[in-house]
């Protein structure tokens, strides 16, 4: 039987062993330790809460390292481990410790992840392409008449949320809100003045996109012209717009995620010049 275990300072080594063994940890833009050790002592205590250790017997023999649930009760999975022979042994209950929650995990496309996420209960959410483009070669031409202003902190997190939520408008997607926006402000991934909102020539804001460093890589994410103003150019223009950003801070290479099924976006991001680095899953699971 798989027993759960919280980490501690008493079998931190454990879990460090463990670390530096999977190949597969480095989901984030950081390591594990080199978040932990740079933190004073208390800060260790809440970070260490985020981890919990897979343990048979005496033996340590694997790990999930989590993120806490939001208030809508989601949970990204950063990274989980299991030495290789033991993989027999996954299975749903390995998670009944957590309660009330909505995994998330996005892990790169392969059989062997596919088989484990299966074993635990996950299902497939979406199937994701990450995109890539060198900014080295890269030429922008901007279109006459057309304005972009960057976000402003403080000031335009209303707008941003009317704009999201209009052209993300599912009925499956927490709306976003301000609170949201702000607390997005503080993370580390997020980077200051690289939000941008397009104008047409009327003066009317049509679209938004922003770029952030996330696990490690400059990634263009929000990027979304509202409905009405579609099919006149404004979504190329403001993803040239983007890159050139990143070229301009001497940025070399900028990546964009998309789902496997928006041909139109894959064929614009071709267009531009973006090309297919990685391929991505997102598994799903709620636990009751």
């Amino acid at each position: 039987m798989v027993l759960l275990e919280k980490l501690s300072l008493f079998n931190m080594e454990h879990f460090r062993k463990l670390y530096n063994k999977n190949e597969d940890a480095y989901t984030c833009n950081k390591s594990f330790f080199e978040i932990y050790d740079e933190e004073h002592f208390l800060i260790k205590y809440l970070i260490r809460k985020q981890i919990k250790l897979f343990k048979v017997n005496k033996e340590y023999i694997g790990y999930i390292w989590y993120e806490y649930p939001s208030q809508s009760g989601l949970s990204n999975i950063y990274a989980i481990y299991l030495k290789e022979e033991y993989m027999d042994m996954i299975n749903a209950k390995m998670l009944s410790f957590f309660k009330r929650t909505t995994f998330r995990y996005d892990m790169i496309a392969s059989s062997r992840n596919s088989n484990i996420m299966k074993k635990l209960n996950f299902n497939v959410n979406s199937k994701n392409i990450l995109m890539k483009i060198k900014t080295t070669n890269f030429s922008n031409v901007i279109k006459d008449r057309i304005k972009f202003r960057h976000f402003k902190e403080g000031q335009d997190e209303e707008l941003r949320c009317e704009i999201q939520n209009s052209v993300f408008n599912d009925k499956n997607r927490i709306p976003l809100t301000i609170e949201d926006v702000r607390r997005e402000e503080a993370e580390e991934y997020y980077i200051n003045n690289f939000g941008v909102f397009i104008y047409n020539n009327q003066g009317q804001v049509v679209g938004y996109g922003q770029v952030i460093y996330n696990k490690g890589l400059y990634t263009i994410v929000n990027l979304g012209i509202l409905k009405e103003h579609r099919r006149h150019g404004y979504g190329e223009v403001l993803l040239r717009y983007l890159i050139n950003i990143c070229k301009q801070n001497s940025i070399n290479n900028v990546y964009i995620r998309v789902d496997k099924d928006n041909l139109k976006a894959i064929a614009l991001y071709t267009k531009v010049g973006f090309k297919e680095y990685q391929s991505f899953v997102s598994w799903y699971k709620y636990i009751n």
